[in-house]
């Protein structure tokens, strides 16, 4: 395999491009991955659909059995796990430094947490990335102001260093707290939308 890699210029930001060629079976095939040089302060996640994918409080049974450190099951035997590019995306977050939020309105806000501390990230459980777990029913606008306010994140806040992954578009009004809303339209957390909005965060974050 053959590494090449370059610095662009994109929206006043620089990214490194890597471009892999890998040769298999006389077939020549390409890589790109960006790797994002700008981050907000604070990445704030929707749990259900967005982390995995199944509703805590209507699909899940308890109790709930581990089957190893990505991998759960239930009394009614659906197996649960996090969507695939999820432990790769907070494990970046948590080496660049980003503070991490979880926003739920689940109703079964113990079922959310006892997955959370089942799946793994490298050897620890995910729950150990998230610095609060914000839980509760109404505008996810709540969820963050008082996130931000257990973290002493307030001023963070009103600067737009926050940004909300979320599959509800209805969560877009947090932006009238200046957090930053990313529609993930699929109904997942995958590669391509987190780097989309982590783009969009710093494009947005400059006209505020």
């Amino acid at each position: 395999m053959q590494c090449r890699c370059e610095n662009v210029r994109h929206n006043s930001s620089t990214h490194k491009i890597i471009h892999f060629t890998r040769i298999d079976n006389d077939k020549v095939a390409f890589f790109i991955h960006t790797m994002l040089t700008e981050y907000p302060k604070v990445v704030v996640f929707d749990l259900d659909y967005t982390l995995w994918p199944f509703w805590c409080d209507t699909h899940v049974y308890m109790p709930i059995k581990p089957l190893n450190k990505h991998e759960a099951i239930d009394r009614s035997g659906t197996k649960l796990s996090l969507f695939p590019d999820v432990g790769s995306i907070v494990k970046e977050l948590h080496q660049n430094g980003v503070t991490l939020v979880a926003a739920s309105r689940t109703a079964t806000p113990r079922v959310a947490q006892e997955l959370l501390s089942i799946f793994h990230v490298d050897d620890q459980p995910i729950i150990k990335y998230f610095s609060s777990l914000q839980w509760g029913q109404g505008s996810k606008i709540h969820h963050i102001r008082r996130a931000a306010k257990q973290l002493n994140l307030e001023a963070e806040l009103e600067e737009g260093e926050f940004i909300l992954f979320d599959d509800e578009g209805r969560n877009r009004d947090v932006e009238k707290i200046n957090c930053k809303f990313e529609y993930l339209i699929n109904e997942r957390l995958d590669r391509e939308d987190f780097e989309r909005g982590i783009r969009a965060w710093a494009s947005w974050k400059k006209e505020l």
